[in-house]
């Protein structure tokens, strides 16, 4: 093929959604019949369903699921059982990190035919495992050894343990940002509830959104029965929403594979670039918790490689687990917030299988750039640790470019310290984490006279009062050595 030809495009996507009650319980359909079903119709959404059987490549994203290698069990499914195969970790820029690597392997004459998936059927195993029934679907572990991506240091582990997976975490970013822009604690959950109103309004509108319910600033904002809250200020509306039984299927293949294939040119969005960069693995060593040079970094180069600004793209997806990651990545892009920031409606209203969220913000995407004009996706990863950017188009780039930004990334790592520590500390943000009993204790992340970081936790009503009221930002305090704050 010529260069132009090895040009990698996406010529079919699609999205499924299996609702509670649609089926009974017993029936419901699993990650693997999912992901295949997903396959079938992008192949039909390409209008070329023999693409399947050509693909020499299958990745998936990861999930929380048994299998090992959930890529070969589609392949087998879809008429492609010799194709390689790939396993991202659980990653927030998994989906997007694959279209890298295939686009790059097709530019290359590596590869002329891929498919991506990624997809769970969290809400339906959880009920079954609860009414003491065994899923009907395959749960046969796949065969083979795929191909690791995106993963993570072991070293991530004891702070998600921390901060229960994420939310304390991003709630703590919130209060930093809070800080910054100088808002009051009520004036700033006012502004981040009315942030997720117009997400809540957005999926609305998205037919393969889970929650397409529309929701007030008011019944975002304020814990109720229905919407508790996680971690100040985030209610359960605000938080991530990965129970659910989704998927989706991406087909990347050569703009030659496309034309022999007989994929029509309204069908073909073409990837642009793909960056990735990623912070300080340790949240507790980044410079800053308000900010991210990785997300900055992978911005600028997916920006500079295409030539373009960003008031030249006319439509975003920034991911959105939690309004702190917007606020950071829209304020390291220059966009307003009264922009459109979302295609789908985020992870708290259109919800996604918890390593495929990106999944779905791209096959929207490639949905909506069909209609013209330019596609911006955010993919992140871990506690804003990873950061993916892709530019969508429906012409071809002047040459596809995969672009690690590491090097270039400012990290300057802050110095730690650990629990056992003993001395004066400054707050520097704080959330108070809720359990379903109501507030239970207050994570703080502290400074010590030298600028090191490290955390505390704090039991005090008079302190968990404060946090909700005034914020602890700037409090003084003494770190004790069993990883305890007095303020």
């Amino acid at each position: 093929m010529s260069t132009e030809e090895r040009t990698p495009v996406i010529v079919g996507v699609a999205q499924v959604v299996q609702r509670p009650g649609e089926v009974p319980l017993e029936q419901a359909r699993g990650p693997i019949e999912l992901m295949t079903e997903a396959a079938l119709l992008a192949a039909s959404d390409a209008t070329a369903p023999a693409l399947l059987a050509q693909a020499g490549f299958v990745g998936s994203a990861g999930g929380w699921f048994r299998y090992t290698n959930p890529a070969q069990l589609v392949a087998a499914a879809v008429g492609c059982p010799s194709a390689a195969t790939a396993l991202t970790a659980v990653s927030g820029t998994g989906p997007q990190d694959l279209v890298g690597a295939v686009g790059q392997r097709i530019a290359a004459g590596e590869l002329d035919v891929a498919l991506i998936v990624g997809g769970e059927a969290r809400w339906s195993h959880q009920r079954l495992s609860r009414a003491d029934l065994r899923p009907h679907w395959n749960v046969q572990p796949g065969e083979g050894t795929p191909e690791a991506m995106s993963g993570f240091p072991e070293s991530t582990q004891q702070e998600n343990a921390m901060f229960a997976g994420a939310p304390a975490a991003y709630a703590l970013f919130e209060d930093r940002v809070r800080h910054t822009m100088g808002e009051a604690v009520q004036a700033h959950r006012h502004r981040i509830a009315r942030l997720w109103e117009h997400f809540s309004e957005v999926a609305a509108t998205n037919p393969y959104a889970w929650d397409r319910t529309p929701h007030s600033a008011d019944s975002i904002r304020e814990a109720s029965p229905s919407n508790r809250m996680i971690a100040f200020p985030y209610t359960k509306a605000m938080v991530a929403n990965n129970t659910v039984d989704m998927a989706t299927a991406v087909i990347v293949c050569s703009l030659g594979a496309a034309l022999a294939a007989g994929v029509p040119r309204d069908r073909m969005v073409f990837p642009q670039v793909v960056t990735s960069g990623h912070e300080t693995w340790l949240l507790a060593e980044r410079r800053d918790l308000d900010g991210s040079p990785a997300l900055t970094a992978a911005a600028r180069a997916a920006f500079a490689h295409a030539g373009l600004g960003i008031d030249e793209v006319e439509h975003i997806d920034l991911y959105a687990c939690f309004p702190s990651i917007v606020e950071m990545s829209s304020a390291a892009l220059g966009i307003r917030h009264d922009r459109e920031l979302t295609v789908t409606g985020g992870l708290g209203f259109a919800a996604a299988p918890v390593g495929n969220a990106v999944g779905h913000s791209i096959a929207a995407m490639v949905q909506r750039v069909r209609g013209g004009g330019i596609g911006l996706v955010h993919g992140n990863g871990g506690m804003a640790t990873k950061h993916s950017f892709a530019l969508y188009a429906t012409t071809p780039p002047a040459q596809f470019a995969r672009i690690d930004v590491q090097a270039t990334v400012d990290l300057r790592p802050r110095a730690t310290f650990g629990d056992e520590f003993v001395g004066a500390v400054t707050v520097e943000a704080a959330t108070l984490i809720h359990d379903r009993e109501g507030p239970s204790h207050v994570i703080a992340a502290v400074l010590d006279g030298e600028g090191r970081r490290g955390f505390a936790r704090n039991t005090d009503p008079a302190v968990f009062e404060a946090v909700v009221t005034e914020g602890l930002v700037g409090r003084l305090g003494d770190h004790r050595a069993d990883g305890t704050v007095a303020l």
